[in-house]
């Protein structure tokens, strides 16, 4: 099976993301240079009279939305990251499916959500063993958790659940907030990673099916 040009084709797939996210952390960046002008040129010119208020008092809500803007933007990203991923791994099993015309797809087998699908179609149709991949799919089980929680309580990570902070804690760019158990995507450093991980995935699956196939064939 030809499969080599896919692994050219996922970091084409991903870098717009990558670039969107670069695009719009100078623009937070700028609009918060942009702020705190404003926030100093208002104390220059007022600070000396006891009748005007603060400048806090006057920016406060575009200091607080502000301050909300890069978390609220990565978590959106996060999800489409996700989203993609579940795609070119569908697309990889339906590649896999048609060049070995196969009748059975990745979306014909029953249970689990669709990369743990993809993941038993690959093992259980196509026969190649991903034993060597473990590692590298047990941490996008971490993902897909951190995924589940955005999509589906707003952030909020349950107090049974202690996978989660485990992983948080030992990964740059994400944290819990304390008071509230909300998941924050503070830097675009752990979206990139992210990006990076999945497509190395990705790639290394493709190894495994290429290399076991080959083998096979001998």
């Amino acid at each position: 099976m030809i499969l080599q040009n896919l692994k050219i084709g996922y970091d084409f797939r991903f870098d717009p993301i990558k670039a969107y996210l670069e695009s719009t952390q100078e623009m937070i960046i700028s609009q918060e240079k942009e702020l705190e002008k404003k926030f100093r040129k208002w104390n220059e010119e007022h600070s000396e009279n006891p009748e005007m208020p603060d400048a806090f008092d006057i920016y406060e809500m575009e200091i607080l939305n502000s301050s909300e803007f890069p978390n609220i933007l990565n978590k959106s990203v996060y999800l489409t990251i996700y989203s993609m991923f579940e795609n070119e791994f569908t697309k990889l099993c339906e590649w896999c499916q048609h060049s070995e015309n196969l009748s059975l797809g990745p979306k014909d087998l029953k249970g689990g959500n669709y990369i743990g699908q993809c993941r038993n179609y690959i093992i259980k149709v196509l026969n190649v063993n991903l034993e060597n991949l473990k590692e590298q799919w047990n941490k996008i089980g971490n993902y897909q958790q951190i995924r589940n929680v955005i999509a589906h309580n707003n952030g909020i990570v349950k107090l049974t659940n202690k996978e989660i902070p485990k992983f948080v804690n030992k990964t740059k760019g994400i944290s819990i907030e304390q008071k509230t158990s909300e998941i924050q995507i503070e830097s675009i450093d752990f979206l990139i990673d992210f990006i990076d991980h999945l497509v190395g995935f990705l790639n290394e699956t493709i190894e495994e099916i290429v290399n076991q196939k080959e083998k096979s064939s001998t």
